[in-house]
């Protein structure tokens, strides 16, 4: 082979890789935003341990909150890494009227969880399904509630949940038979709109 031949076969390479990289980058910066939609939805009790070691009932959530925002997330997903500051905002805005986010983290060590709250620090509540482990991944109910919806993502993260109060089931381990869900990455204005309607809330209302 001469000279010649292998600086174009060496650039031609070189090309290739750097194009592969730019793409693998771009990808990894894409939102996937995704419109809320009600859906009927057999939404179940849960009590999922806090970091802290104490555990979050949802029942008892909604009892206490006029609509509650459930946030499946894994704390490698980059969408999920976009959407946490989103959760945050719409928290720290409506908290005080009667809106409670609950983050629930899927397939995620406990390292990577730190590492995810010490980088994003959310203010809402967040505890965990599971013990992490990804070949789990079939065996969550945030797993069941994707199948329902007919969810194709792999790994489905993240998954936002809207249940109002106003749809609290009284007694069994169902809790909600309908709900708002998008499966992706919110978008602020739908969601928004949804939250101050559910709420009660002027447009003035800051």
């Amino acid at each position: 082979m001469n000279s010649s031949w292998q600086k174009l076969c060496l650039v031609l390479l070189a090309t290739f890789w750097l194009t592969t990289a730019a793409f693998a980058q771009k990808r990894k910066q894409e939102h996937n935003y995704v419109p809320l939609r009600e859906v009927k939805l057999q939404m179940k009790d849960f009590s999922f341990p806090k970091q802290d070691g104490s555990v979050l009932n949802l029942r008892a959530a909604l009892e206490e909150n006029k609509l509650v925002l459930i946030h499946y997330f894994a704390a490698w997903c980059h969408n999920s890494n976009y959407d946490v500051k989103t959760m945050t905002e719409l928290y720290n805005k409506y908290r005080e009227h009667g809106l409670l986010v609950i983050g629930v983290c899927e397939y995620s060590s406990p390292e990577e969880l730190d590492k995810f709250i010490a980088r994003h620090q959310p203010t809402y509540p967040i505890c965990v399904e599971g013990d992490g482990k990804k070949k789990d991944r079939t065996g969550t109910t945030h797993y069941q509630y994707r199948s329902q919806i007919d969810d194709q993502r792999i790994w489905g993260t993240p998954l936002n949940v809207l249940i109002k109060a106003t749809e609290l089931q009284k007694d069994g381990e169902t809790v909600a038979r309908r709900v708002h869900i998008a499966p992706g990455e919110v978008i602020v204005d739908d969601i928004e709109e949804l939250i101050r309607k559910v709420l009660d809330l002027k447009s003035d209302t800051k």
